[in-house]
């Protein structure tokens, strides 16, 4: 090993960002001697990156901004911490307004020391504020390097995005400082950004040639307001895999992932995925892809922007999706047929006594055609998954942030300039917390209600949780006299004749007022049925 790789710092996270800046091109760096930054240059130069050193930091900033100018590449600029950095903010004003691409690396004392009167510690995370591109703190101590690889790829991306510009990159370092190790370089996962605005002939090439080498192709939709429009072709003649849930609003393949993986996950990872859309629920899919993560992993978005959900992301992709589902079905090679039919195969559906998941499979199978479909957050948007809906039914969620407040006020919201029948299927606490939704504002008589109501957080109990009513906030109240007094007519449900019976009111769309149907169910009984589904489905 030659003397320079033994200078290299044994700080994982260091030599993981020379490796990626390397990767995306950042070959040029301009330092300023300093102690809490020494051991990001030392390995910068073990490495051969071109390094220059500038004592000033004012100085060293504009020199950085020239060379950037004279390669017409990205230049990192390596300072140590405290008011070393406030120094290079004119430089970095001066870069922003002429887009050219510094990667300002901004070494850091702990957090913990700020306003203690150590020395060289103020706040640096944003310190640039709205004059960069974008601002990016590592992690400090030990942790995952999937963190780390995404934080530096996410900031490296950025230098040439739109435009492009200055990006910061805070590094907190403790001591030691100047540990050396003989390991060379990781080979990091380095992510792209293909933007279709200027994708050229030799870009689609390029993906057409990834996607002929993985044959196992799934496309997974996230949450959408539209239907994706993925062309059918893709799946009947090119053999890919399109996974979603109601909340795709997407005619897929598979549109309950979580049931089917119940029944066993063998061969059903995929060695290319793309993702289009938001959040998905599926806690057995997500954990089938990060477990068994794809060789490639393309996130399709308008924005670009860096999505990780699956730990495994190699390409943003910014832009509409149809263009890439236009590339894939005129020129990709055909994949695995048989992948496809494990993911064509029909999952089986909740059967059960009177319970809530029957209850929402009722209300489902009796929702009609062009309804809109409004789904609660924990066990509603769950049980939900467990059933088919026809096609037609719009599904609307708040799963940004998958919070329980709000359900009942943003059903309302859309209710109110909707035509359309509306149903709303939401938990008890989630509609108590709501409750002052309905007297804020007249409501429209198309509006239905089906309130699950299991006189606790029933989704605790699912999962295991103690008993607690610091925990599953045990109540005894009922929805009934407040509804009725805003105008609405109220039924209840303890039995499977009298849900029947409710669901008949609530599917009238000739009613003069809005409806609820406040469904009482046993906590407990519901978590055990549904444990009980999905260990039938495992032992299929």
């Amino acid at each position: 090993m030659s003397p320079e790789m033994r200078q290299m710092s044994a700080k994982h996270e260091l030599r993981e960002l020379v490796a990626l800046m390397m990767a995306h091109g950042v070959t040029r760096c301009v330092v300023s001697p300093g102690s809490r930054n020494a051991p990001i240059a030392l390995t910068l130069e073990a490495a051969g990156i071109e390094c220059r050193a500038v004592v000033d930091e004012r100085s060293a900033g504009f020199v950085a901004l020239g060379w950037a100018a004279q390669a017409q590449a990205p230049v990192a600029v390596c300072v140590t911490s405290g008011s070393a950095v406030l120094n290079l903010h004119p430089a970095v004003a001066e870069a922003y307004y002429r887009g050219l691409p510094l990667l300002l690396l901004t070494a850091d004392r702990p957090s913990a020391w700020i306003g203690q009167q150590d020395g060289q510690t103020l706040p640096q995370p944003g310190a640039f504020g709205g004059l960069v591109r974008g601002a990016f703190s590592l992690p400090e101590g030990d942790t995952d390097g999937w963190v780390v690889n995404r934080i530096i790829n996410e900031a490296l991306l950025e230098l040439h995005h739109r435009g492009g510009g200055p990006v910061q990159l805070n590094i907190p370092l403790s001591e030691p400082l100047f540990d050396t190790t003989e390991e060379a370089l990781p080979a990091p996962r380095v992510i792209r950004r293909t933007e279709l605005a200027t994708m050229t002939a030799d870009d689609e090439d390029e993906l057409l040639d990834i996607v002929a080498q993985l044959p196992r192709r799934m496309i997974l939709v996230g949450q959408l307001p539209h239907a994706a429009l993925i062309p059918p072709s893709l799946v009947t003649e090119k053999h890919f895999v399109t996974v979603g849930e109601q909340l795709s609003n997407t005619p897929l393949l598979c549109s309950n992932p979580e049931t089917l993986l119940s029944c066993g996950a063998e061969g059903m990872a995929p060695d290319l995925l793309i993702t289009v859309g938001g959040c998905i629920i599926s806690k057995r899919l997500k954990q089938l892809l990060r477990s068994h993560p794809p060789k490639e992993h393309w996130h399709i978005s308008r924005s670009g922007e860096v999505c990780d959900t699956f730990c495994a992301l190699t390409r943003c992709i910014e832009g509409a999706a149809d263009e890439i589902w236009e590339l894939l079905a005129a020129f990709a090679e055909e994949g695995n047929e048989d992948y496809t039919a494990r993911w064509a195969a029909v999952p089986p559906i909740f059967e059960g006594p009177y319970c809530g998941m029957m209850a929402v499979g009722t209300a489902l199978a009796a929702l009609p055609e062009e309804a809109v479909l409004h789904l609660g957050n924990s066990s509603a948007v769950r049980y939900a998954q467990l059933f088919p809906l026809k096609e037609g039914i719009q599904v609307e969620c708040n799963r940004g942030v998958n919070g329980i407040e709000g359900s009942l006020s943003a059903a309302l919201g859309f209710a109110g300039a909707d035509e359309r029948l509306q149903l709303l299927i939401c938990g008890d606490l989630s509609f108590f917390y709501d409750m002052n939704a309905l007297w804020a504002s007249p409501i429209r008589p198309n509006m239905r209600i089906l309130l699950l109501n299991n006189g606790c957080g029933g989704i605790f109990t699912a999962i295991g949780a103690p008993d607690s009513p610091l925990v599953n906030a045990p109540h005894d109240t009922t929805a009934e006299a407040w509804v009725r007094s805003r105008g609405f007519s109220y039924h209840a449900a303890r039995n499977a004749m009298e849900l029947a019976e409710g669901i008949a009111a609530l599917m009238d769309r000739d009613a003069a007022e809005p409806r609820l149907l406040e469904v009482f169910t046993d906590a407990q009984t519901d978590a055990d049925l549904l444990k009980q589904f999905y260990t039938h489905n495992a032992s299929r």
